[in-house]
């Protein structure tokens, strides 16, 4: 049996990090653990203390900006896939996130098509992560 899939998730709201964990805990079935951070300090403090293998990234933290927040990530763990958030999506939006290093950007509270996004790169190969564009081989 393969270890569980660590994603580390940052998000600010408490309800969001609920949801997250019972869409985990309900199609996971025990193959993903989630390890949640409230803020995006303590989210890199915990990229910098172990490896991940995907980050779900909130695209509004109090803390810093969506771009921001996702160069920091990108920088702390280049070769993780980012799964970024939002609460709604425009296609200015998904082209940002793209161009500062998400793999993929869900509208939060679609659980089917986030659990999908979530289990796609999870099951992505490390020779497919180290293709995407500016990511450095480990």
């Amino acid at each position: 049996m393969q270890p569980a899939a660590e994603v580390l998730l940052i998000e600010d709201e408490e309800c969001d990090r609920q949801l997250v964990q019972e869409l985990v805990a309900l199609k996971g079935r025990g193959r993903v653990h989630v390890t949640e951070a409230g803020d995006l300090h303590s989210g890199l403090a915990l990229l910098d203390a172990r490896p991940f293998d995907l980050v779900m990234l909130d695209t509004r933290l109090r803390d810093a900006s969506a771009l921001a927040a996702l160069r920091a990530v990108g920088e702390h763990a280049p070769n993780t896939p980012i799964l970024s958030h939002a609460t709604f999506l425009t296609v200015e939006t998904r082209h940002a996130a793209h161009q500062c290093g998400a793999w993929d950007v869900v509208v939060r509270g679609g659980l089917n098509s986030m659990w999908s996004a979530m289990t796609n790169l999870l099951a992505m190969s490390a020779s497919e992560l180290r293709a995407k564009p500016g990511l450095q081989p480990s």
